[in-house]
């Protein structure tokens, strides 16, 4: 079943968005930005609903923020919100929301809409980009990760949104030293955040592409960088690096190797 997250604070829209939206969907719903953010980072959703008027601050803030993290590909944002202005609509639409509704809506009128996005998705559903890095498989669309274990055989990886961002920065900077700090930047995008973070999700990630023949090496009071790793390589694997797109013009990730 499709799994919608709802950001909403408004018990009245809460219960009107659960009563319109249950007997289809699988819904969940987060009343401010800091539930709304760790259940996108501990869960995998097909459509976010998200107001802008929240206890902790605006939810376009957080839409940019899935912009810039290149998450809002994993899942379609559908910004329901009363700031009904046309600048207020473009606003959120080019912060990366893939439809916009003024509130007060029309439950039949929104269902429509998520049915549109679901039938767009399943008609871009055939697009498929890959990294390939040593024994490692980077689906870039799915944002997937997976390792060769031996010959026709394959493990999946299981990688939180954090940890697949940390990943794929190190990937398209092979060899080359990121700082802590450029990756707070980069990956998180958070104020005031500690560098220890960065460290803690780096150790995960470290142990979990450990199958990728990778490593993610660091020296003292710097940065990290991704290697190969010399124990536990399969027989006459070669270390390569390749993408693989069917529809290149429409790559989530302008950075390209």
């Amino acid at each position: 079943m499709t799994k919608i997250l709802v950001i909403e604070d408004n018990i009245e829209t809460q219960f009107l968005l659960k009563k319109t939206l249950v007997p289809h969907y699988d819904v969940t719903v987060a009343s401010d930005l800091k539930s709304a953010w760790e259940c996108i980072e501990n869960h995998e959703w097909d459509i976010v609903i998200l107001d802008r008027s929240l206890p902790d601050g605006d939810g376009l803030e957080l839409c940019l923020k899935l912009k810039k993290l290149n998450l809002e590909y994993k899942f379609s944002i559908v910004m329901l919100t009363a700031f009904g202005d046309l600048d207020e609509k473009i606003k959120g639409l080019s912060a990366g929301a893939d439809d916009y509704v003024v509130k007060p809506f029309e439950p039949r009128e929104l269902l429509a809409r998520l049915e549109a996005i679901q039938r767009r998705r399943a008609s871009a559903g055939t697009f498929h980009s890959t990294i390939n890095l040593a024994n490692l498989i980077i689906n870039m669309e799915t944002h997937a990760v997976s390792a060769r274990t031996g010959k026709d055989q394959t493990t999946s990886i299981d990688l939180t949104p954090i940890e697949f961002k940390i990943l794929l920065t190190l990937v398209k900077n092979y060899g080359k030293e990121i700082s802590r700090e450029n990756l707070v930047q980069v990956v998180w995008d958070k104020i005031n955040l500690s560098e220890r973070n960065i460290d803690t999700h780096v150790c995960h990630l470290r142990k979990k592409i450990n199958l990728g023949q990778l490593a993610i090496k660091n020296r003292r009071n710097k940065g990290y960088y991704l290697t190969r790793e010399e124990k536990n390589l399969v027989e006459n694997q070669p270390m390569y690096a390749s993408m693989s797109t069917s529809t290149p013009s429409t790559l989530p990730y302008s950075e390209r190797n």
